[in-house]
C-alpha cells in the first residue's frame, strides 16, 4: 500500500511518526500538527480525538499549559501495519 493510498486519519498516524513524536517527551502540538499536515486545527482536533479513543495517540500537558501529543506503542505498531 502506498502513502497515497491510505485515509487521511492514516496519514497523521504517519505524519506524528516521521515527525518523530513518539514519546511524551516528543510530542507536538495541535499547531505543529497543522503546519506540517496542512489540516485545519478543527478538523486535526477531531482526528487526534478518534486516535485517542483508539489508543494510537496520547498527550501530555507542558509547563506552558499546551498539549502536545504523540504516538503510543499501539499506534508506533498501527503504523508499521500500514506498510506489511
Amino acid at each position: 500500500m502506498s502513502y497515497k493510498d491510505i485515509s487521511l486519519l492514516q496519514k497523521l498516524l504517519v505524519s506524528l511518526h516521521n515527525m518523530g513524536a513518539v514519546s511524551a517527551k516528543a510530542g507536538k502540538t495541535l499547531d505543529e500538527l497543522a503546519a506540517i499536515t496542512r489540516i485545519t486545527l478543527d478538523d486535526l482536533a477531531a482526528m487526534v480525538a478518534e486516535h485517542i479513543n483508539a489508543g494510537y495517540v496520547d498527550f501530555n500537558v507542558d509547563k506552558a499549559g499546551s498539549k502536545r501529543y504523540f504516538l503510543t506503542g499501539r499506534g508506533i505498531i498501527r503504523v508499521a501495519s500500514l506498510y506489511t
